[in-house]
C-alpha cells in the first residue's frame, strides 16, 4: 500500500508537471488588436462568427517581429530589406475548426457583409495533386486571406494513416491536442504559432516557437524529428533553408547536417521550382540560400544539375558571386540609383517589354523580379558554356526570352572595355560582381546617371575589368544629356516625363 500510494505522488506529479508546461505553451504572447490593419479586423470580426478561427504562419511570425520585443534585430534588417527591394506583406493564413473548406466556403458566399468588403468574390481551390487541402481564397485591400480547415487536415492524416475518418470536430473551437499534431506538420516551430482574435492570444503548441524566433534559430516541429518531417514533405527543407537566409537564423542541429537531396526526388519538379524561385528573390536574401544548399547535404547539385560541373564544382565561388551582386544591388537601390519590386517570381514573356537592364539608356533604373533574376543567374551561370547555359534554362523552365537574356548580360559583361558608351547597365553590374573587387560603395559614387548632370563618359570602367590606354586629357562630355527627365512607376513599368 505504500509503494502503490509512493507511486500515485509520483504520478500526480508529473500530470501537474504537465498541465503547467502545457499551460506555459498556451498563453505564449498576446497581440492587441491595435496590430491588425483596419480591413484585417473587419474580416477576422466576420469570419468569427462563422467558424472558430486561429490565424498561423507568416501572418503571426511578422507581427510578433513587428509588435513585440521577439527578436529587435532581425526585425530591423527584415524591415530594411523588404522596403528596399519592394516587397509586399504577404497572404494571411486562417485555420477554421469544425467545419470543411467547402461547407466554409458556401457560408462565405452567402455572407453579403464579408462579400462587400472584399476586392472580388471568393475562391475555392479544390485539393488535387500536391494542394492537400481545399483552400478559400479572400481578397483584402491589404492583403489575401487563404482559409484551410482544420477538419479537412485530420481527414487527410487519417486517410494517410488508414484510419476513420473524423466527421466533424470540437463545437467550442479547436482542441489543444487538435492544434498539437497541426503544428507538428508545419515547417519550422515559429510558423506554428496560432493566434486566436477573440482572446488576443498567441499559443504556441510546440512549446518552442516564440523561443526559437527569439534566438535566432530555424528548427522544424514534428515530434518525431526533421527527418521523419522531411520525409512526409520535401519541399519543407527549402522553406527551411529560405527562412534562414531571409532572417539570417541559424539552423538547428538536424538541419544543418541536411539530408541527402534525393529526397527530393519524389517531390513534383512544379513544387520545388515554385519553393526555389521564392528563394531567389531579392528581399529573400539568395545568396545566403544558395550558400546553405551547398551544406553538407549538397541539395544544389540535384535542382541545378544542368548546369554541369563548372558551376557545382565551384559553388561556393558562384555563391560569392551572387552575394556581391545582391550588396551592389542593395546599395544601389538605398542611394535612389535603382529602384525595385520583389512580390512574386515573373517570367519574360517573348513578346513582353524589352529587358531594362539592357537598354541603353542608363535613367531606366526599375529593377523587377526578372531583371534581378535575369542577373542573379547570369553571375550564378558565369562559369556555364551556351549549352550549358541553355540545358540549366530548361530545368528550372525558364521562358527562351529569360535564358537568352541572361547569354546576353553575359557576353555584355565579358567585353575586354566595360564603359558607360559600350555596355549597359546590366552588364556593369554583372561585371563588377563577377570581376572587380572593387566596394559598392565605390561603384555607385561613379555611376553615371544622375538626371541633374552626372558623372562624366570617362574611358574608365565601372566594373573595372581593365582601364582604357591613356589618353590626352579632355573635358568629359555630360551624362546624360543635359535634359530633365523624372522616371515613375506606372502600371508596372518605367515612363518617361520630360
Amino acid at each position: 500500500q505504500v509503494e502503490q500510494h509512493g507511486l500515485s505522488v509520483i504520478a500526480q506529479f508529473w500530470a501537474l508537471g504537465a498541465m503547467a508546461a502545457q499551460a506555459a505553451a498556451r498563453s505564449v504572447q498576446t497581440l492587441p488588436s491595435s496590430a491588425w490593419a483596419p480591413a484585417e479586423a473587419g474580416a477576422f470580426q466576420v469570419l468569427r462568427g462563422i467558424a472558430p478561427l486561429w490565424i498561423t504562419g507568416g501572418w503571426v511570425r511578422d507581427k510578433l517581429l513587428e509588435c513585440t520585443d521577439a527578436n529587435p534585430a532581425a526585425h530591423r534588417e527584415w524591415e530594411r530589406v523588404r522596403t528596399l527591394a519592394g516587397c509586399t506583406f504577404g497572404d494571411v493564413d486562417v485555420l477554421v475548426d469544425g467545419i470543411s473548406g467547402k461547407d466554409f466556403f458556401f457560408k462565405v458566399k452567402k455572407h453579403d457583409a464579408l462579400r462587400a468588403a472584399l476586392l472580388g468574390p471568393p475562391v475555392l481551390v479544390r485539393a488535387q495533386g500536391a494542394r492537400s487541402l481545399d483552400t478559400v481564397k479572400l481578397r483584402l485591400p491589404e492583403r489575401d486571406i487563404d482559409v484551410t480547415s482544420l477538419l479537412d487536415a485530420q481527414r487527410h492524416r487519417a486517410e494517410l494513416e488508414g484510419k476513420p475518418r473524423p466527421t466533424k470536430s470540437s463545437s467550442s473551437g479547436c482542441s489543444w491536442s487538435s492544434l498539437v499534431e497541426d503544428a507538428g506538420h508545419r515547417d519550422t516551430t515559429f510558423n506554428a504559432c496560432y493566434y486566436d482574435p477573440s482572446t488576443e492570444e498567441v499559443v504556441d503548441p510546440c512549446g518552442r516557437g516564440l523561443a526559437d524566433l527569439r534566438a535566432g534559430l530555424v528548427r522544424m516541429p514534428h515530434t518525431k524529428g526533421a527527418a521523419v518531417s522531411i520525409a512526409e514533405d520535401p519541399v519543407r527543407l527549402l522553406r527551411c533553408l529560405r527562412f534562414a537566409a531571409r532572417f539570417d537564423f541559424r539552423l538547428d542541429d538536424e538541419l544543418s547536417m541536411e539530408p541527402s537531396a534525393t529526397d527530393l526526388g519524389a517531390v513534383p519538379p512544379g513544387r520545388l521550382l515554385n519553393e526555389l524561385k521564392k528563394a531567389m528573390l531579392l528581399h529573400n536574401r539568395p545568396g545566403r540560400f544558395l550558400g546553405l544548399l551547398g551544406g553538407p547535404g549538397e541539395v544544389h547539385r540535384t535542382l541545378f544539375s544542368e548546369a554541369g560541373p563548372s558551376t557545382l564544382e565551384s559553388w561556393h565561388a558562384a555563391v560569392g558571386r551572387v552575394n556581391r551582386l545582391e550588396s551592389l544591388v542593395l546599395e544601389g537601390i538605398s542611394r535612389g540609383n535603382l529602384t525595385a519590386r520583389s512580390v512574386h517570381w515573373r517570367g519574360r514573356p517573348a513578346h513582353g517589354p524589352p529587358p531594362a537592364l539592357l537598354a541603353t539608356d542608363w535613367r531606366k533604373t526599375g529593377i523587377h523580379e526578372n531583371d534581378w533574376a535575369e542577373l542573379l543567374l547570369a553571375a550564378l551561370f558565369w562559369k556555364c558554356d551556351e549549352t550549358s547555359l541553355k540545358a540549366a534554362g530548361a530545368q528550372l523552365q525558364l521562358s527562351l526570352a529569360m535564358t537568352d537574356t541572361v547569354g546576353k548580360l553575359q557576353r555584355e559583361a565579358r567585353q575586354k572595355m566595360i564603359t558607360v558608351q559600350s555596355a549597359p547597365p546590366g552588364a556593369h553590374l554583372l561585371n563588377a560582381a563577377v570581376a572587380s573587387s572593387e566596394s559598392p560603395a565605390s561603384f555607385w559614387d561613379r555611376w553615371p546617371a544622375a538626371p541633374a548632370g552626372g558623372s562624366g563618359d570617362s574611358a574608365e570602367p565601372v566594373g573595372g575589368v581593365e582601364r582604357a590606354p591613356a589618353r590626352r586629357p579632355r573635358t568629359p562630355k555630360p551624362w546624360p544629356p543635359p535634359q530633365q527627365v523624372e522616371v515613375e512607376e506606372r502600371g508596372g513599368e518605367p515612363t518617361e516625363q520630360k
